[in-house]
């Protein structure tokens, strides 16, 4: 299996210490380092994705509703660079939304650049071919494969994309770190990622593999003989390990090891003469490595055997899965009916077409009971689902609502469209925090459709506050949902919102004022008194096809006004503006296709609470991560898994989809705001965005020094090829805190087996205690090895979280451990991390013989017991082969440094004769772990030869599972 952790991510990549450094991390990497002409991870990643999907797209048959257009117009995008949205479009049609697509690409190239981050996987030279560790780093790439298909078998995208990311990094640096290229090769190599095949050829020990080169170009720095024989090698970085006599540095001046004899370098990392050697060969070794990852991901989808499974891996839908949360208790008859009616509404409209969900989920829940969650890619499984819920007996209030809402954001793909139907409060409130960090890190959108029916009665176990459902209203709000609130005899026409949303649907304006609106509310407050006229104002651009206004609430009247002055108000079914409909208190226009472009207007007459909330269909929209900017030897951003944290240098990174359009209308995206997420205020000045990648849809913002406390919206601005005004708010708001919190894998899962999982916590501000809590999906035996803590300012700390899974846990299935930290003294926002894990199955009792493990040579000599120990030394050198490679040799808890030896590593060892006998503890790179004894020469035996016996030990140290954290590789 594959290791890749445990993986620290630094607080301040700033101060990172050196490790070797591949092909540049990403995008910004080329600004960072002035390298502009150079290929980065994250070019040659996308590049082969892009390749992999147009391969897939064009063998597909049109989805339902093209087949009678023209057809994919695959040959307009020969002969010009891949992106995205166009290719989107080729298949899908003009429009289509491609930022699934996109959300996906960027998971896979964010993985693959981390690997380049954060210690210790950027100094470890396997992940990295360096310092010779070929074959070694061969066949951790093979466990890696492995581990990937089995993540795919069981539908586990996300850490699949995350483990594929990885794969190709370290793929990639093969060609940038070894002589591959030196060797005059111009085809990818024919046995790597093969199992069952070698290398072939490599560089031994005693093998010269370059001479010493002072300037920045090294041309033929490599001996003639090396490149006659074939031999492979590949440079050693900084010192660990150390470089021997006569090997070839990785070469740069973040390399120390550059400077010692032979001096000079070999690496192709990039362009630049000033941080590559052999930058003249960063071309062909790109070329290489860009048609290699594209094989990998051919071969992945071949051994796959199944192109949607390949899909999903890629997020190549322009649909959105159907993720619905259903209160099953004994009052809910018509809102099951109704979910059931729009759930196969929405089949039998979509499927075979563009939009058809590629996931279903249903999570029930009534109360003390929640879940389990159904998930299914089979729509007729759901439906089957969906018939099979019945009203269970009972009608009492509250329910266990937010715990079925959590269970369905762990579940869900990311930026899903999660429904909750339910007409109770929440029982379990106090799960609000972690809800909406959830929807956060998920990117999902929330409705929820509220049936409040004054006619019918609910047995209640104590008296419910009429602003139970504010909880509800405040995360619709957050995520950028609605809620809705009907009664029953409204309830199937309402819920014909479900089937209105697509994809596409972005959110343009919302706006509440105050809690609940529902029609009890409105009953309880008797005849309405005529309010003041509020005024709200929102920007429809050209990019925006359709749109729908919702008002709702204690309102009398309302008045909506188009930038020409033309308007249209409340008593009006059908007007100018668009078609009216008015089901109880919620009131809705749907505006016609393409609306005008410019300032709209809504007039409000309220006397109570009210909502106002506009969407629309757009390919035009965006997401987000906040990074950090690294420099030293990786330079670029890295993308922090964590909310943003006040006090640390960060950068903003967005993805903007749907800028090109039919008929080469280009759009220009300028600045982003920073806003109250309540009143729409702005908070500080426009932050300018800067174009990571040309024609990408990248950008980068620097955030201010300190951000706002709490929650924040953000707003995206330009302007179209005509200078209009563009504007899109995200969906979801974010959410600033104190400090840092990360989790990171230190073990896999078994069944039967307690699993660890590392945390660190950083702070950077004033001092201040945390309480930490942790839970896990499915809901395991956990605990944390420290509940409490107190940090000061920029102090750090680290524990454990142990985890329980039991015999019955079915291999690849998911494990999802939470952690909260709350700021206890002063109090203040929390904090909380996630991480996903895989049950591997159970590793099989080796039943091989031991690795060789010989003493090759040993000199010094500690004459009779009882003379001075300490002015004797003797030193011993070994030579350790086993099949999977070597990870580490620990004589106690010093590593020793090793180097390849032919197909096996040397190490030596060495000791004041006060100790005569040590046992060194050697891990290979299955974790697999065994002892190495050796012993000084007998008194008298100087320089003598011996052979010590290894005796097999079983594995002590758990191997890293396949999954590592995001943001926390190399």
């Amino acid at each position: 299996m594959a290791r890749w952790g445990p993986l620290w991510a630094l607080p301040l990549l700033l101060l990172a210490p050196p490790g070797a450094l591949g092909f540049f991390p990403n995008f910004w990497s080329r600004a960072m380092a002035a390298a502009w002409g150079s290929f980065t991870h994250q070019d040659l990643t996308e590049e082969a994705l892009l390749a992999a999907a147009l391969e897939l797209l064009r063998g597909l048959p049109p989805p339902r509703g093209r087949e009678r257009e023209r057809g994919p117009a695959w040959e307009e995008l020969e002969g010009r660079p891949l992106l995205a949205d166009q290719l989107f479009a080729a298949y899908y049609g003009p429009g289509a939304p491609a930022r699934r697509f996109r959300a996906a690409l960027a998971e896979v190239t964010v993985a693959n650049a981390a690997l380049d981050f954060a210690a210790p996987a950027r100094s470890d030279p396997q992940l990295h071919f360096d310092a010779e560790r070929l074959r070694p780093a061969g066949n951790r790439l093979l466990s890696a494969r492995r581990d990937l298909l089995q993540a795919l078998g069981a539908e586990q995208y996300r850490p699949a994309r995350r483990c594929l990311g990885q794969v190709l990094h370290s793929l990639q640096d093969f060609y940038s770190h070894s002589n591959w290229v030196e060797l005059g090769h111009r085809h990818v190599h024919p046995d790597l990622l093969q199992p069952g095949r070698e290398l072939g050829h490599t560089a031994g020990a005693d093998v010269r593999t370059c001479s010493t080169c002072t300037g920045w170009t090294c041309e033929g720095n490599i001996p003639a003989a090396v490149g006659e024989q074939g031999l492979l090698t590949s440079g050693y970085f900084g010192t660990e390990p150390e470089k021997p006599p006569g090997k070839c540095s990785h070469g740069g001046p973040l390399d120390s090891s550059r400077l010692q004899e032979p001096q000079g370098g070999i690496n192709k990392d990039s362009s630049s003469p000033i941080f590559s050697p052999h930058h003249y060969l960063h071309g062909p070794a790109a070329a290489l490595a860009r048609e290699a990852s594209l094989v990998f991901l051919r071969e992945l989808r071949r051994d796959l055997a199944h192109d949607k499974r390949f899909m999903r891996l890629l997020d190549l839908s322009a649909g959105a899965g159907l993720s619905i949360v259903l209160d099953t208790t004994g009052s809910m008859g018509e809102e099951i009916s109704a979910a059931r009616l729009q759930a196969r509404e929405i089949v039998s409209r979509r499927l075979g077409g563009p939009e058809e969900p590629d996931c279903y989920l249903l999570v029930p829940f009534h109360d003390p009971g929640f879940g389990p969650a159904h998930k299914t890619s089979d729509a007729d499984e759901f439906l089957k689902l969906l018939d099979s819920i019945s009203p269970l007996a009972g009608g009492d209030e509250p329910e266990m609502c937010l715990s079925a809402l959590q269970l369905a954001l762990l579940h869900s793909p990311p930026m899903s469209e999660i429904f909750v139907f339910t007409d109770a409060s929440a029982k379990d409130a106090h799960l609000r925090a972690s809800v909406e960090a959830l929807i956060q890190e998920r990117r999902c959108k929330v409705t929820f459709l509220i049936t409040e029916d004054p006619s019918r009665t609910r047995v209640r176990r104590e008296v419910l506050a009429p602003d139970r459902f504010d909880l509800y209203v405040d995360l619709a709000r957050v995520s950028g949902g609605q809620i809705i609130f009907t009664d029953n005899a409204n309830i199937r026409q309402v819920a014909g919102v479900i089937g209105e949303t697509t994809a596409s649907t972005v959110t343009l304006f919302q706006y509440q004022k105050g809690g609940s609106v529902g029609p009890r509310g409105l009953a309880r407050r008797g005849r309405l008194k005529r309010g003041a006229w509020e005024t709200h104002r929102f920007w429809i651009d050209s990019q925006v096809d359709a749109a729908v206004v919702t008002v709702q609430g204690a309102v009398t009247a309302f008045r909506l006004r188009d930038p020409t002055g033309t308007s249209q108000t409340s008593d009006t079914p059908s007007g100018p503006l668009g078609m009216g409909q008015r089901l109880g208190s919620f009131h809705r226009i749907q505006l016609p296709a393409h609306p005008p472009v410019g300032r709209w207007t809504l007039e409000v007459q309220a006397p109570g609470n009210y909502s106002v909330h506009v969407r629309g269909n757009s390919s035009l929209d965006f997401f987000y991560y906040f990074a950090v900017p690294a420099e030293g030897p990786h330079p670029g951003l890295f993308k922090l898994e964590s909310r943003p944290v006040r006090g640390l240098p960060m950068s903003l990174v967005l993805t903007v989809t749907g800028l090109t359009r039919p008929g080469g209308d280009s759009l220009r995206m300028e600045a982003v705001e920073l806003a109250d997420p309540v009143t729409g205020r702005r908070l500080g000045g426009e932050l300018l965005l800067r174009e990571g990648a040309n024609g990408t849809g990248t950008y980068v913002a620097d955030l201010p020094p300190t951000l706002p406390q709490g929650a924040f919206a953000l707003i995206l601005r330009g302007s179209d090829s005509q200078g209009r005004h563009l504007q899109r708010p995200a969906p979801q708001v974010s959410t600033a805190v104190g400090f840092l919190l990360q989790l990171s894998s230190s073990g896999p899962l078994y069944p039967g087996q307690m699993g660890t999982v590392a945390w660190r916590v950083w702070n950077p501000g004033a001092p201040q205690e945390l309480g930490l809590a942790v839970s896990s999906d499915p809901g395991y035996p956990v605990s944390t090895s420290s509940p409490r803590l107190w940090l000061g300012r920029n102090q750090t700390a680290t524990g454990v979280i142990s985890l329980q899974v039991p015999d019955v846990a079915s291999p690849a299935s998911a494990v999802t451990v939470t952690l909260r930290a709350d700021p206890l003294s002063p109090a203040g926002g929390a904090n909380f991390a996630f991480l996903q894990l895989l049950v591997m199955p159970r590793p099989l009792t080796p039943t091989r013989t031991a690795p060789p493990c010989n003493v090759t040579w040993a000199a010094g000599t500690c004459g009779p017991a009882g003379s001075p120990c300490r002015e004797r030394r003797w030193t011993a050198g070994l030579r350790i082969w086993d099949g999977a490679g070597i990870r580490s040799v620990l004589a106690g808890s010093v590593a020793l440094p090793h180097r390849a030896d032919g197909m096996a590593v040397a190490v030596t060892y060495s000791s004041d004769c006060c100790t005569r006998e040590a046992e060194l503890l050697v891990t290979n790179q299955l974790g697999e772990e065994f002892w190495c004894p050796v012993a000084a020469p007998p008194a008298g035996v100087a320089g003598g030869l011996a052979v010590a016996p290894c005796w097999w030990m079983a594995a002590l140290a758990v191997p890293v599972a396949i999954y590592v954290p995001p943001g926390l590789g190399r």
